[in-house]
């Protein structure tokens, strides 16, 4: 017996590995074997000494994938038992069932294919004329068990099937005080037949590597939809429509690290240091990405002011950065902030223009002896366009307050007009009365209230 197991593994090697499957989808089998019992005449399961009752059997099967089949089983023969008072139970069986086979190795190159089974049968016992401990009859059964094939080429295959069915009937062995259904173990072994002419499979012949990452159809799975197979696929968990390289991985176009999909800057300097979305790191916020910046330490009251290098603007190049710059479109000193320094002359003619401007006794008249030195100054505003002029109005404190405060601002508008006339800008002028709230000198006398009665021009930038 030996020898004979050993010749027929070793037929079996030789052929090819291909049983029932996708191309060959139908399976017809031929069975002989041995029926066991289990009832209230004992447990005659994997019971070897005990008497042997045989049967003949057929089972025709569908291919649904690779991991499920259905099958019919059918068989005729002998089933009873001897209990220990050597009294005899024996029928005539005949018995069928549709059953779901489950295939535990679902890759046609495997030699031996286990699988396991269940489903829906009935067993009749009729009576035998030898036997009078018979109920005859219909019982419903569960059956369920476990088979394996040895395939030897790409049609044949030897196989065995073990198939436990739990009966619902409790009578047929005549016993008064049955406890549960009579019961049966079908030993078959036999030989199948796949033919018929069905689907190409869709990966007759997987990678070895694959094995382990197959689906229902023993193609190699790709779990993220991304094009390559999981077992070549690096990066298993791509978001779906997500372009990938050969290894499964989304594109990085530029290797900065950040992935395409992800990458708000996508055509990156190689070797250029990035952030989280794949732009350029910008230490200080200016604008420009430090691989780029000459002046990476700029201060955050400088953005929107650097030029294409990172560095604050100088627009008039005078040393001092716009920011900082109060007349940026000037040149200036640091001592004023960015703008030019105002000239001895012409402060000293804003010194001489405090007292040298009158106007009619009580009214906003500028007397005609005062425009030569307003001249003068607006010869300066035109010469100096940097130049910003504030002009404020002041009175003495005779009369009302209220009138001197009207009288102020209309006079600081007079001249402010005046100088326009001359053709300086009147953007550049502001005109304020003050009234007598700022005086400089001594109301009480006369020559204070002369020095109180004043235009004083104030120059900014």
């Amino acid at each position: 017996m030996k020898k004979i197991l050993i010749l027929i593994c070793a037929i079996a090697a030789c052929f090819s590995t291909m049983a029932q499957t996708e191309e060959r989808p139908w399976n017809l089998g031929l069975y002989g074997g041995r029926v066991e019992y289990n009832g209230e005449y004992g447990n005659k399961f994997f019971d070897v000494p005990a008497k042997f009752y045989g049967l003949g059997a057929l089972t025709f099967s569908r291919y649904l994938n690779r991991t499920f089949d259905v099958a019919l089983y059918g068989a005729f023969g002998n089933y009873g038992a001897v209990d220990s008072r050597d009294v005899e139970f024996k029928s005539t069986m005949i018995y069928g069932d549709l059953t779901l086979k489950y295939k535990i190795l679902r890759n046609d190159e495997y030699l031996f294919r286990p699988y396991l089974f269940v489903g829906f049968g009935a067993r009749y016992l009729c009576e035998d004329c030898n036997s009078s401990n018979l109920e005859p009859g219909v019982s419903a059964v569960i059956p369920a068990g476990v088979g394996i094939d040895l395939r030897l080429s790409e049609a044949w295959s030897l196989r065995y099937i073990g198939s436990y069915g739990y009966g619902f009937r409790d009578d047929q062995d005549k016993r008064v005080c049955g406890k549960y259904g009579d019961q049966h173990l079908l030993h078959n072994i036999g030989i199948t037949y796949s033919f018929g002419s069905g689907k190409t499979a869709k990966c007759p012949k997987p990678p070895k590597e694959a094995k382990g990452f197959l689906d229902a159809d023993g193609c190699p799975k790709d779990s993220d939809g991304d094009g390559v197979p999981d077992y070549l696929d690096k990066c298993p968990g791509t978001p779906k429509g997500v372009k990938v390289d050969e290894h499964g991985c989304p594109l990085d176009s530029d290797g900065d690290g950040v992935p395409d999909y992800l990458d708000k800057c996508p055509n990156t300097p190689k070797g250029v240091k990035v952030d989280e979305h794949g732009c350029p790191l910008d230490s200080d916020g200016d604008g420009v990405p430090d691989y780029l910046d000459k002046c990476p330490d700029t201060p955050k009251e400088a953005w929107g002011t650097v030029d294409e290098h990172g560095c604050p603007k100088d627009r008039d190049g005078d040393g001092i950065p716009d920011y900082l710059d109060k007349c940026p479109d000037v040149p200036g000193i640091p001592e004023n902030h960015g703008c030019p320094e105002i000239k001895d002359e012409v402060k000293k003619l804003l010194q001489k223009a405090l007292n040298g401007i009158e106007f009619e006794s009580g009214k906003a008249t500028i007397k005609r002896t005062s425009h030569g030195i307003l001249d003068q100054v607006a010869t300066v505003m035109k010469e100096n366009p940097a130049y910003l002029l504030q002009i404020n109005g002041h009175t003495d404190n005779v009369g009302n307050a209220a009138k001197n405060q009207t009288l102020s601002q209309e006079r600081a508008e007079a001249v402010k007009a005046y100088l326009e006339g001359k053709g300086v800008a009147g953007k550049r002028m502001t005109a304020t009365g003050f009234g007598d709230t700022k005086p400089i000198a001594d109301n009480k006398t006369a020559a204070g209230r002369t020095q109180n009665r004043r235009v004083e021009f104030v120059v900014s930038f």
